[in-house]
């Protein structure tokens, strides 16, 4: 979680240097509002003047908000540049979720991809095990697969870290074949309860940074989110719009 946070304060934070002050009398103003275990883990200049973007470790993850410079007012909602019709707050998210994916290398998720030499794009996935469009997303997998698109699922369990959906992503990815085992739990299957060490709670964490309030939820590796279930042929339009107009 700590190498997720410090790559969602490295997009956040546009300017070098952030003062250790800052940091703290913010968070010291959060706190008479929120959990105690609320801090401000980077502070940016937004383009209104005496108000700062700050980037907020809640607990479960962090969120983009926004405070004024003397700690008095908080808005925590998006800030939308008008004239370039921009929305700066999702173009921050934007950019840290391409940022937090990349906490999650090799052998951080568990992956379904097509043939070698025949994968042309690639989507994460937060997901649950017992989601019904989750399971949908995976049934259709082939189809996926035969498009040209790679699929790296991580654990959003939507009932949170102690649920019997967190337990049942735990024993996927303690199986010794994880893509067998979530394939079986996707289809209502049981897998034979283990433990060891995991990295679902971190990964559920790195869903809140990134936004997912529910499942599935479409990570492209540009960033950009797309919630809900999308049909192989869908979800492959749209990734094809998507690279057009850049």
């Amino acid at each position: 979680m700590k190498k997720i946070l410090i790559l969602a304060a490295a997009a956040l934070t546009s300017t070098q240097g952030v003062a250790e002050d800052d940091l703290v009398k913010y968070t010291m103003a959060l706190q008479k509002i929120a959990s105690p275990a609320t801090k401000v883990v980077a502070v940016s200049d937004t383009p209104i003047k005496g108000v700062k973007e700050i980037l907020v470790d809640v607990g479960r993850g962090s969120e983009v908000m926004y405070i004024s410079e003397d700690g008095k007012y908080l808005v925590n909602g998006s800030l939308f540049d008008i004239e370039n019709r921009v929305d700066l707050t999702d173009a921050k998210k934007t950019q840290m979720r391409k940022d937090v994916m990349k906490a999650f290398g090799k052998g951080d998720t568990i992956d379904f991809f097509p043939e070698e030499g025949k994968m042309t794009s690639h989507v994460t996935v937060f997901t649950d095990i017992d989601c019904g469009y989750c399971r949908k997303l995976h049934a259709d997998m082939q189809g996926y697969n035969d498009l040209g698109i790679g699929v790296s699922y991580l654990f959003f369990p939507r009932a949170g870290l102690n649920s019997a959906s967190f337990d049942k992503a735990v024993n996927v990815w303690c199986a010794n074949d994880k893509q067998e085992a979530m394939t079986l739990s996707k289809a209502g299957e049981p897998v034979e309860p283990k433990t060891c060490d995991n990295p679902i709670a971190a990964q559920y964490k790195a869903g809140v940074t990134a936004g997912v309030s529910g499942t599935p939820a479409i990570v492209l590796d540009d960033g950009t989110l797309m919630p809900g279930y999308l049909p192989p042929a869908q979800l492959k339009q749209r990734m094809d719009m998507l690279a057009m107009k850049k």
